[in-house]
């Protein structure tokens, strides 16, 4: 007569595990919500002020998606390299969703996941038609500017997902106030995000509207006050 011997640890490993599922990619995320001086629809996903910064700072880096490594023959830090993963309008048939927000062994970026607003962003973006525009008035509010109110936002937009951790973009952190000024009085950052000629030009794969680099400028004008 057969014995069987029931060990209560692995049952509920085994409940566990067969209550583990991926999302429901099919569910909705919540609209992202307004970014503080964007004078543009607040309705519309602006591909070049929201999304591009999401894939640049995420997946076009160095040993991922950048135009150098082009893992998978993906080069991810510019338009016409996203929409080779976008079906414009229906975002679970787009390889850039599914991958960025399941939880398989696929989900990207490795090294990290996505937040809600984020995932709002991508979504609505396709859902909208995954269109190429642009908001030329973002961050437009040139009253008292100062670090956490005007030039954090853009830096956290544009610069933190490359020039963080412990392993930043050319050697140069801009994680907080400190950072940005000392980068700002090395001489090239302003040059940098001008694209002028001689400077290597930031952001990657997109620039910086007029009235940002000014924000930038009067920052520096008044004294880089916090």
């Amino acid at each position: 007569m057969k014995r069987f011997i029931f060990f209560p640890g692995i049952l509920v490993l085994f409940l566990f595990t067969d209550c583990h599922h991926n999302p429901d990619l099919s569910i909705a995320p919540p609209f992202p919500p307004p970014v503080a001086g964007f004078l543009c629809s607040p309705d519309t996903i602006y591909f070049q002020n929201r999304v591009l910064p999401i894939t640049i700072t995420s997946c076009a880096k160095s040993g991922c998606h950048d135009e150098a490594s082009h893992k998978r023959d993906l080069v991810l830090d510019s338009y016409s390299g996203l929409m080779t993963l976008v079906t414009p309008f229906d975002p679970t048939s787009s390889k850039l969703y599914t991958i960025l927000f399941n939880t398989g062994e696929e989900r990207m970026p490795p090294d990290g996941h996505l937040s809600t607003v984020q995932e709002g962003i991508i979504y609505y973006w396709i859902k909208q038609g995954a269109l190429n525009n642009k908001c030329d008035s973002a961050n437009c509010d040139t009253l008292n500017v100062t670090y956490t109110k005007s030039i954090d936002p853009i830096i956290q937009t544009w610069c933190a997902g490359c020039h963080s951790n412990s392993s930043p973009a050319n050697g140069i952190s801009l994680t907080n106030y400190s950072q940005v000024v000392a980068s700002v009085n090395g001489g090239r950052f302003m040059g940098a995000i001008r694209q002028q000629s001689g400077f290597y030009p930031m952001p990657k794969g997109s620039i910086l509207s007029p009235c940002e680099i000014n924000l930038f400028q009067k920052w520096i004008d008044l004294g880089f006050p916090q």
